[in-house]
């Protein structure tokens, strides 16, 4: 089309009023906002850097920093000299540190990059982790003194912007390349799904890593194209202070933000922290990334109805990376839909396909879905196609045109022959008050005696529950008792990059850890 910029996702955000607000970040200082012109300059100093390197067009460079404006602006400097950026997890504290640089080393083998940018007091292990491979450190100090480089590359739109890997739970993840054109189409059809151009002054509250499809997209890329403001705070200060967060969006007026669900739980488990909380800004708070439950939207809603919380401000969305983000929305203004069935489950709708998605239920209740941005094909693996549909894996059915997501087709335990969904399970006890919300993995280990799988539950606690209540709700959830359930120390539990329970990880610690010698649930 004449006149159409050459990039449609980096040319309006160039074009744009400088002086514009990008984002507030919170620091050990308090809260400190940054226009689009201080997100430039940074950006300018990371591509200077990567300049001085000798990195440019096509190459890769992974990202691993800490949270603040120097993820952002690292990430939008590749793009402006043409390089293709990807968000790696950064190591802290609370992961297993082993398993963490041992994940690492093979993504960076399968990805092979360019070069890695890194933080400082890492350089040892980013070492031994890319023994054997020809790339470039870079540490992020070393922009600090650079003047920012004075001329962009500006890829054309057909380019890859990044590389995103996929949020999969088991094996090595994949990564999924988005163009810039499929980039921008499909924010811009997400944008009318969430009725954005309605909203007076719309503000985006995140704690969401970048590292994952939800926070890249939602927390980061989305705003940043649309001139939306964003909220940003670390998601470990928002694990250990949830009322903080919410308090930061109440006080900033944020109009939108996105949730896994255990989050909705985490929440309302730790609301007494939070006093005259105001949420009567708040449009949407949009559930994503895992099957969202009614409880949790319960639990919620309850807690918070004296905030002003709109009733109808909880939604759903059904996302993946594979189409850059969302795939259906609920529909912006009234509850998401929900549907009781004949075992007494209670689903809750995830909106209609967003326009330009189609979406349809092969025969075996496989979710199936196209868009005009759909990835073509990962990095380093085949994707499962079939008549131009991406086979997602996940199980699911269509009610008057809305998506139900049942639950994944590697996450079904078969016990006797009776189907159990894992994230039933794990919804069911993660509800319990002394139970970690989202700490909860449910999974099944083959008896070769008995010729079926047993059902195991391991659950993070500090205190207060125990074995025959947690075997109870589950008992009352799917109608199978535990074969044996575990209460162990916040901490114990794998979790992949992403957040998500890491099953078949968890799967083999607890082989490692515990040795059954029969029924262990009184």
């Amino acid at each position: 089309m004449p006149g159409a910029p050459l990039n449609s996702f980096l040319d309006p955000i160039l074009a744009r009023c400088q002086s514009a607000l990008f984002g507030r970040f919170e620091s050990d200082d308090g809260w400190i906002g940054i226009d689009l012109a201080g997100l430039l300059a940074r950006a300018g100093q990371f591509a200077a850097l990567y300049d001085a390197a000798g990195i440019g067009a096509r190459d890769t460079i992974l990202v691993i920093l800490q949270p603040g404006l120097d993820p952002h602006a690292a990430f939008l400097g590749a793009m402006l000299i043409g390089a293709i950026p990807s968000f790696m997890p950064y190591p802290n504290a609370k992961q297993d540190d082993e398993l963490y640089w041992r994940q690492q080393r093979t993504i960076f083998h399968a990805l092979r990059p360019k070069a890695i940018l890194i933080f400082g007091g890492i350089g040892a292990p980013i070492e031994t982790a890319c023994a054997g491979l020809d790339v470039i450190v870079l540490l992020r100090e070393a922009a600090d003194a650079l003047a920012p480089i004075g001329r962009w590359n500006v890829p054309d739109a057909d380019a890859i912007a990044f590389i995103q890997y996929s949020s999969g739970t088991t094996g090595l993840k994949k990564g999924v390349p988005i163009s810039y054109a499929a980039l921008a189409s499909h924010i811009h059809a997400y944008q009318a799904a969430l009725r954005l151009d309605e909203t007076a002054h719309p503000v985006i509250a995140t704690w969401l890593p970048l590292y994952h499809d939800m926070g890249l997209i939602t927390g980061f890329l989305l705003p940043l194209l649309l001139g939306v403001p964003i909220i940003s705070v670390d998601p470990f200060e928002w694990t250990m202070r949830p009322g903080d967060f919410l308090a930061a969006a109440g006080a900033f007026r944020a109009t939108h933000m996105w949730l896994p669900n255990f989050a909705l739980l985490h929440h309302a488990n730790r609301a007494g922290a939070v006093h005259n909380l105001d949420l009567s800004a708040i449009e949407a708070i949009i559930c994503c990334s895992e099957p969202c439950k009614p409880a949790a939207f319960d639990a919620f809603q309850a807690i918070f109805t004296d905030t002003g919380l709109r009733p109808a401000a909880l939604q759903t969305c059904y996302a993946m990376a594979e189409a850059v983000f969302a795939v259906t929305q609920s529909r912006i203004g009234t509850p998401p839909r929900r549907l009781r069935m004949a075992d007494g489950r209670e689903h809750l709708s995830n909106g209609p396909p967003i326009a330009g998605c189609g979406v349809r239920i092969c025969d075996d209740g496989e979710i199936c879905i196209r868009a005009p941005w759909l990835f073509s094909g990962y990095q380093n693996d085949l994707a499962p196609f079939h008549d131009g549909y991406f086979r997602t894996g996940d199980l699911g059915f269509l009610d008057g045109g809305e998506l139900f997501i049942v639950g994944r087709i590697k996450d079904i335990i078969i016990i006797n022959g009776r189907n159990i969904f894992a994230h039933d399970v794990e919804a069911a006890v993660s509800a319990h008050a002394a139970v970690k919300p989202g700490r909860v993995a449910a999974f099944g280990i083959f008896d070769d005696a008995q010729g079926s799988e047993r059902l195991i539950i391991v659950a993070e606690t500090d205190d207060g529950a125990s074995v025959p209540e947690i075997n109870r709700i589950v008992l009352a959830t799917c109608g199978i008792a535990c074969h044996d359930i575990r209460l162990v120390a916040p901490g114990w539990l794998v979790k992949t990059t992403s957040g998500k329970l890491s099953r078949s990880e968890n799967a083999l610690k607890y082989r490692e850890y515990f040795h059954l010698t029969g029924n262990q649930v009184q």
